[in-house]
């Protein structure tokens, strides 16, 4: 019983969303269609429950007088026993009114003397005008196989000289009843069909603000917050319409605001970037020429010392190797920090040359390619420090968190759009989680705010056990950029 009331419950409360769903055209419809049948049905219900007993009086009211008027008539010939004269102003009652049935007049010993029928009396109505109590002066309703009869019996002389009987049928109150029905009917129609227009019509005008308001809703989910509700009257949907107006003025101002602290932002970072790359060329510069061109003279300068001094070899071969060392470290660190192929020979070199010596270094397998038409101009400086970058972010994300054995990265050069792809077969991570931890997104997002000062994105698709995917797409112009000779990069 639990269950069967548990999913009567929930087929009722479908049921009640479902209605609740259907548009305000069908529900004004629908509920005028309602409203009509059940005011036409009450209508015609009602006014055939009161016409009809009333017309049934009249028609009782109308047998009755018709009898004795007849009866009247036919007393002289029949008592002088004319019954030809009888039968002819039975002849003519029956021609002159229409819903008349019979006129059957018997003698005083009740046999038949007279009737309006052109051939024989009907049995049925033989054994009701003969019968001993011919219910004088009261109307009877008779039923036969044309429908109700009213059936009166009047005496003739105070039944001396016989009985009349007269029988009227209901076809003239069937008639008018039906007329009236269909008269009703058609009027009921009329004003359905024009209250159901006027209603439409209502609804249109009432609706038209709710869908100028819902399209000003729409513009406004897709960020066009300029877009304001057309404001038609004061009633309950004006007051709506200059609230929502309201809402998207402060949604604009706040949107405007936003815009401006994003583009000082994106400003300063931009700024900040370029000093930090500036201040990175400044050091590998000031680390290449003057630290490594003093540790080289240093290096020369004891190999003379060793070579001139006297003193024994062994004296000298571990102080070489260390300067050595450390003009190695001093070299690579400059490279680190801006390597001179990125701006000598471009992107393409420094990132073949990067993926060749960490590979090295690190003993892992990473394959770089490059996609694009030969002959190309080189990316603009900005464009390609960025992907450099991001090339370098990520492979160090790579070398900490992954465990990666092999992994590749790939240039593609397209016409208005470079992009830069990084894959592992690390263990890989979940990407939610990474963006809603503080400490561990930093990476990703210092990859994408350098992709978005360009215009670019940054996405990152990963999966535990299924290794990591950095893809990285920057617009840029066709336009040349020779600050340097193109020249074959140094092996």
């Amino acid at each position: 019983m639990i269950g069967r009331g548990s999913s009567i419950r929930g087929l009722g409360t479908k049921l009640s969303r479902s209605l609740l769903s259907v548009p305000i055209y069908a529900k004004v419809a629908g509920i005028g269609a309602l409203v009509a049948a059940l005011f036409g049905g009450v209508t015609l219900l009602q006014t055939r429950w009161s016409v009809t007993p009333a017309l049934y009086e009249i028609l009782e009211q109308r047998t009755e007088t018709a009898g004795r008027t007849l009866a009247e008539s036919i007393q002289q010939p029949l008592i002088t026993g004319d019954l030809l004269t009888v039968r002819e102003k039975l002849r003519r009652t029956r021609d002159t009114v229409p819903d008349l049935r019979y006129v059957v007049v018997t003698d005083w010993n009740r046999r038949i003397v007279a009737h309006s029928f052109r051939t024989a009396v009907p049995p049925d109505l033989v054994r009701l005008t003969t019968a001993e109590d011919p219910h004088d002066g009261r109307v009877r309703v008779l039923k036969s196989a044309e429908g109700l009869v009213f059936h009166a019996a009047v005496p003739i002389l105070g039944g001396n000289a016989g009985h009349l009987h007269v029988g009227l049928s209901d076809r003239m109150v069937t008639t008018e009843v039906s007329a009236l029905m269909r008269s009703i009917m058609w009027s009921l129609v009329f004003c359905a069909t024009l209250g159901a227009g006027l209603a439409l019509l209502m609804t249109h005008l009432l609706t038209r603000p709710l869908r100028h308001l819902v399209a000003a809703t729409h513009r406004v989910r897709d960020g066009d917050f300029s877009s304001r509700a057309k404001i038609a009257s004061t009633d309950e949907f004006g007051v709506v319409a200059e609230a929502f107006n309201e809402m998207t003025e402060v949604l604009q101002r706040f949107q405007r605001e936003v815009q401006e602290k994003e583009e000082t932002r994106l400003h300063l970072l931009e700024r900040m970037v370029q000093a930090q790359e500036e201040e990175r060329m400044t050091i590998a510069r000031e680390l290449h020429d003057d630290l490594g061109q003093s540790l080289l003279s240093l290096l020369l300068a004891v190999q003379s010392k060793c070579a001139h001094s006297g003193l024994p070899r062994s004296a000298c071969a571990d102080l070489e190797p260390r300067i050595q060392q450390l003009i190695d470290d001093v070299r690579r660190l400059a490279w680190g920090m801006r390597p001179s192929i990125l701006d000598d020979y471009g992107l393409d070199s420094a990132l073949s040359r990067y993926a060749q010596e960490m590979s090295g270094q690190l003993g892992i397998e990473i394959d770089y390619q490059y996609s694009g038409t030969p002959g190309t101009d080189r990316l603009a400086p900005h464009t390609e420090v960025t992907l450099y970058r991001i090339a370098q972010e990520a492979i160090t994300n790579l070398v900490r968190h992954a465990s990666a054995s092999r992994a590749s990265v790939v240039l593609i050069r397209q016409r208005g759009e470079v992009t830069l792809v990084i894959e592992d077969n690390g263990t890989g991570f979940d990407v939610d989680s990474l963006q809603r931890s503080a400490s561990r997104g930093l990476g990703l997002k210092g990859m994408q705010e350098r992709a978005s000062l360009l215009g670019g994105s940054c996405v990152l698709e990963s999966r535990p056990g299924k290794g990591t995917t950095v893809r990285v797409r920057i617009p840029h112009e066709e336009t040349a950029h020779r600050e340097h000779a193109i020249a074959s990069p140094p092996a």
